[in-house]
């Protein structure tokens, strides 16, 4: 099996012309919707937070891409439409304009261009230019049972060398209730909206196959419909050809995330409505000098991998991380606020001789959110995010250079293509945030975050493994956006700052940040 899905990703190139004679294949097929709504949209997820902790739709919210299907179903089954107030159909509204931008034509081309000055590094969930200059197009098409895009980008000055990109292609079909998909797809996995720590878009996606719940509606049995929406994820991906600790490792992820008890009534308030839970996990193994059989999948696959411990040093199969996470929000609709936390537990190598798992990473956050008469929507969050091992308050256990680095991949990592996987901020890190969001009936949105990070806190210096700083750096970052759509276009501009600080030389870096997005639908 392992060498089947290592010769299925063996190449982008063979991964490109199967994903293209998918798209081929189903050209002719009458358009319904693209099957994904990507990662990357900060106001379509703060309008469908809000619609699912209103009560208008019950979805689970936090694995992207999302099946678009699901949205269009919960939207058309809203419930109690009579008594939906001003701001929550101005949600459905802009919520249901980007899903018509997939249904228009039955066959969709769309061009894009970007160009930025000092591309922000820091990136959170909302999607801004990876490089200085970028041009591209897509062509998509849906049908009932296959679905696909073909993206191309150029771009200049590439930091991983690849000019020409395939990100965003995918072909998929569904399968009842499942969607059968390859691809590069964004993955962002848990509530935070500055940070993730197992899955973010931070890196350049990874190639991979994957399987996916459509519709997270809940189980009709009476014994199983507690657990409520649900939906499960997991993918096989490969990373890089060439890598400098192990060449081309699989990337394995599995996902189950549900708002249990979300129909549960006490009097007039819904306690558990705003309640998502989530358990994930991913793994690097099948690389260069690993062992890659079915024994060694099933020994990642049921977590038992710790050398010395379940298998010998020699077996050892790769590099996990897991966790949990969930979102509560507050049943009382006079107070709209949420909280949430995610953590993550990274392997460490200890001197050399002993081998731990457990060492965790967390996430700490809370959100409110207003809407007004007119239909004007606001959002604000703040969030915290520490990324060393055993680092969280009043932590006594903490432990340098273990974040995102493993002992089996002391190099790279768990990065892609020279950035984290996980966090933007990397290994050893803590970031506090403060975002704020605003939305008008007409789809318009502006946003604001300010950041102040603690990179590379502690452990080697210099530190070449780093992505975003080889010594202890102090930031200051403050970030401006819009995003202006139009009938058939969309133009999004943005600008920054930031003040870093050396903690070693002292030395003081600023830089602005600019960019423009602008993207058009033949």
């Amino acid at each position: 099996m392992t060498d089947c899905l290592h010769g299925a990703l063996s190449r982008s190139g063979t991964t490109a012309r199967a994903v293209l004679l998918t798209l081929f294949l189903f050209l002719a097929t009458n358009a319904e919707a693209e099957a994904w709504l990507d990662a990357g949209d900060s106001a379509l997820r703060s309008d469908i937070q809000y619609l699912v902790d209103s009560g208008v739709i019950d979805v689970v919210l936090t694995s992207w891409p999302i099946p678009s299907a699901d949205i269009a179903w919960a939207l058309e089954n809203a419930k109690g439409r009579e008594y939906l107030t001003t701001g929550q159909l101005a949600a459905i509204g802009r919520v249901q304009r980007r899903l018509s931008m997939f249904r228009r034509d039955a066959f969709r081309v769309t061009g894009h261009t970007s160009v930025a000055a000092n591309p922000i590094e820091l990136r959170t969930f909302e999607d801004t230019p990876r490089e200085e200059g970028e041009i591209g197009g897509t062509l998509s098409d849906a049908g009932e049972r296959f679905a696909g895009r073909l993206a191309v980008q150029w771009v200049s000055s590439p930091d991983d060398g690849k000019s020409v990109r395939l990100d965003g292609t995918y072909g998929s079909m569904r399968l009842g209730n499942w969607l059968l998909s390859a691809g590069w797809l964004d993955r962002w996995w848990g509530p935070g909206w500055d940070a993730s720590l197992l899955l973010s878009n931070n890196a350049r996606p990874v190639p991979a196959i994957a399987l996916d719940r459509e519709s997270s509606r809940p189980f009709k049995s009476k014994w199983l419909s507690w657990i409520g929406p649900w939906r499960f994820s997991t993918f096989m991906g490969r990373m890089e050809e060439h890598r400098e600790d192990r060449d081309h490792p699989l990337l394995f992820g599995t996902r189950l995330s549900f708002r249990p008890f979300s129909n549960i009534k006490i009097g007039s308030v819904h306690p558990f409505r705003g309640f998502e839970f989530a358990i994930e996990r991913t793994a690097q193994w099948c690389a260069e000098g690993l062992p890659c059989d079915l024994d060694a999948f099933w020994h990642v696959l049921t977590g038992k991998d710790s050398a010395g411990v379940v298998v010998s040093p020699q077996d050892e199969p790769g590099n996990q991380l897991g966790g949990y996470s969930f979102r509560w929000g507050s049943p009382a609709k006079w107070f709209p606020v949420s909280f949430y936390y995610q953590k993550t537990g990274e392997s460490g190598d200890l001197n050399g001789t002993s081998f731990r798992i457990g060492r965790e990473l967390n996430i700490w956050g809370a959100e409110t959110w207003w809407a007004t008469q007119g239909g004007y929507m606001w959002r604000a969050h703040g969030e915290v995010a520490y990324t060393t091992c055993g680092d969280s308050a009043g932590g006594t256990s903490v432990l340098f250079d273990c974040a995102y680095t493993n002992h089996l991949f002391p190099v790279e990592g768990y990065r892609y293509r020279g950035r984290p996987v996980g966090d933007s901020i990397d290994g050893d890190g803590r970031s506090y945030s403060f975002g704020l969001q605003f939305m008008t009936p007409r789809a318009w949105s502006a946003s604001m975050l300010v950041r102040y990070a603690e990179l590379n806190r502690g452990g080697v210096v210099p530190d070449a493994i780093n992505t975003v700083a080889q010594e202890p750096v102090n930031a200051w970052e403050v970030e401006l956006g819009a995003v202006l759509p139009g009938v058939k276009s969309d133009f999004k501009v943005g600008l920054g700052f930031d003040h870093a600080d050396d903690q070693v030389t002292n030395q003081v870096d600023e830089t602005l940040h600019a960019y423009i997005t602008y993207q058009y639908r033949f």
